[in-house]
């Protein structure tokens, strides 16, 4: 670690003061602005913007600064509207208007494909619900802590333990808020609270149900009955209350025995025209608006056809292969999650998909278990979590050697890096389509459709 750079025959160290002129962003959006060669990254500065720079930290050749005054401010400025957003760092791009948050978007999934693919490749402009740019979210998970006597709850700030708590949270739904405070009230006056470690939400927007999920040490705890009578007396709406047994004291969350209080055990959400069945631990996609947005153009772009068979990788509760068994003539879909494969079953029922196959394995091994069963598939779509897929998963893929391949990515870094390797092995990038299902955030979900050289 360096604490000081020369700069014109003088050190430059940390806490100095200089001027200078963000002329872009980094992939985490910070803005970037350059001292006689030397790179800093200054966090919450807008292209364009003049400031005076407090540095933070130095390394051998670029350091770290801090806005200590904005001399001149961009046009695209905008006033936060959480109160926590610097301490939080949830909604990272808060102080930016929504068209340039949008086209940073876009810059970023355009400059990954020229960097990690070496693709220059045509990208879409963002689509997004621009009725739903706050309040998208239908889950949280809120950390909580006994500190000092106090009840704490709200998110980690970045890099730490600790907990920014928080009024109102912007991107989550006005319901799920309101619980949260009075989940916080209640675990102060009934005594519980170091039997916590997480409080999991989950509110469907279409339907209004909601799913409380409570990770905790033990259970019972102490007044665990008073508390789930209160939570049944002042919210309606939640259709299920379970908790989970956590005793482990990493960062994995969701890991342990699952007790079921109140409920079924799951909520129904409906997307698209079709119903689907939530549980505490299986994936849905996040922002049921923009989702609609981001399922309708995979399913466009997959050009599915009657008779065609689709294999649906990384299917979680079977979302994307149940919409596209009403074209299909048949559909697998491969989840390594089986309380989703459970949900996924159940919900293929609920629609009256019944040509659709669902099985427990991660993406690799399915399909394998397809190739060996000698399932020819039309179409392929992939959906795989931040990390993107394995290249034997890839080369899976590659064998099966679907004439069209729908990848779906939350990373456009992964997703650059696998179509890197499609492409090198007898598949062309073709559209490049961004979806917005996270206004205000770093992140951007991104649709690739990729087509067999040969086909």
């Amino acid at each position: 670690m360096h604490d000081a750079c020369l700069f014109k025959g003088k050190i430059m160290k940390k806490n100095d003061i200089w001027q200078g002129v963000c002329d872009g962003y980094t992939y985490d959006g910070e803005g970037v602005v350059r001292l006689d060669g030397i790179v800093f990254f200054v966090k919450g500065l807008l292209e364009g913007e003049e400031a005076e720079l407090g540095i933070t930290a130095m390394k051998k050749n670029y350091g770290y600064a801090r806005i200590v005054k904005l001399l001149k401010e961009s046009s695209h400025r905008v006033k936060p509207a959480c109160s926590s957003y610097r301490l939080c760092g949830g909604c990272q791009l808060m102080h930016m208007d929504y068209e340039t948050q949008k086209q940073f978007k876009r810059d970023k999934v355009k400059n990954l494909f020229l960097q990690n693919a070496h693709l220059d490749v045509d990208v879409n402009p963002v689509l997004t619900d621009e009725e739903h740019l706050r309040a998208y979210r239908n889950k949280v998970q809120v950390p909580v802590q006994f500190n000092n006597g106090k009840t704490e709850m709200g998110f980690y700030q970045n890099h730490t333990n600790r907990i920014i708590e928080y009024d109102r949270c912007c991107v989550q739904t006005d319901l799920s808020n309101d619980i949260v405070r009075s989940m916080k009230g209640w675990l102060q006056n009934l005594g519980c609270t170091s039997s916590f470690r997480h409080v999991l939400i989950k509110h469907a927007h279409r339907t209004g149900q909601v799913m409380v999920c409570m990770i905790v040490r033990e259970y019972p705890f102490r007044n665990s009955e008073v508390l789930v009578q209160k939570l049944k007396d002042a919210y309606p709406q939640i259709r299920s209350i379970q908790c989970i047994v956590n005793r482990r004291e990493d960062n994995v969350i969701l890991d342990g025995r699952e007790i079921q209080i109140f409920g079924d055990g799951y909520i129904e959400e409906t997307l698209l025209g079709r119903t689907f069945r939530i549980s505490a631990r299986s994936f849905y996609q996040i922002n049921p608006y923009a989702t609609e947005l981001l399922y309708s153009k995979a399913l466009e772009y997959a050009d599915i056809k009657s008779g065609d068979t689709v294999i649906d990788l990384y299917c979680g509760t079977g979302t994307i292969g149940i919409l596209a068994s009403a074209k299909a003539g048949r559909v697998f879909g491969i989840e390594i999650v089986d309380d989703a494969v459970k949900d996924a079953r159940i919900n293929a029922q609920i629609n009256h998909a019944d040509n659709i196959e669902f099985f427990t394995a991660d993406a690799q091994q399915g399909a394998a278990r397809l190739i060996k069963n000698k399932i020819h598939a039309d179409v392929v779509i992939v959906d795989p979590p931040r990390k993107g897929c394995s290249k034997q998963t890839l080369d899976a893929v590659i064998t099966m050697s679907p004439d069209r391949l729908v990848y779906v990515s939350c990373d456009p870094a992964t997703l650059t890096r696998d179509c890197a390797y499609l492409e090198e092995n007898g598949y062309k990038v073709g559209i490049v389509q961004p979806v917005d299902l996270f206004p205000d955030t770093l992140h951007i979900e991104t649709i690739v459709l990729l087509q067999k050289l040969n086909s």
